[in-house]
């Protein structure tokens, strides 16, 4: 007798992954703060490695810079980055009309998502961190 197929459950650096997106899209976190492996992997009850590799998700997305043996701090964005984000969504969501479907696909709903975390995060920091900006290009 075959098995009964998998429910689907999200994997748990990716449920880390969005509660730390949520702090740092919220502003808990100010430019430039560094992240704590292990006080993440303590507050969520969690080892360290789901943290890590949500801390590498972050990165990917851009809400995070990592720098070798130096750990991960919150990402700042400049106003062209802001506006390239709203460029995009804005071309992104003319090609979803424009294909007439309800839905977007998978690709183009993550690719948006993006675009409105980047939009997100700069409004964040426009709110009251801007003071507290830093330049993530070069090393801390």
């Amino acid at each position: 007798m075959p098995d009964a197929p998998m429910a689907p459950r999200a994997a748990l650096c990716d449920l880390i992954a969005d509660r730390v997106r949520e702090r740092v899209l919220s502003g808990e976190w100010r430019v430039g703060q560094a992240l704590d492996e292990g006080s993440l992997a303590t507050d969520y009850g969690v080892s360290r490695t789901p943290v890590r590799e949500a801390l590498k998700l972050l990165q990917h997305e851009g809400l995070l810079q990592g720098y070798l043996r130096r750990g991960v701090v919150v990402a700042s964005v400049d106003a062209k980055a802001v506006e390239e984000a709203a460029c995009l969504r804005s071309l992104l969501l003319t090609h979803v009309a424009a294909t007439g479907s309800a839905a977007p696909s998978p690709l183009l709903s993550r690719m948006l998502s993006l675009a409105e975390q980047r939009m997100r995060l700069g409004r964040v920091l426009q709110s009251g961190q801007a003071g507290h900006s830093v330049d993530v290009s070069s090393s801390p």
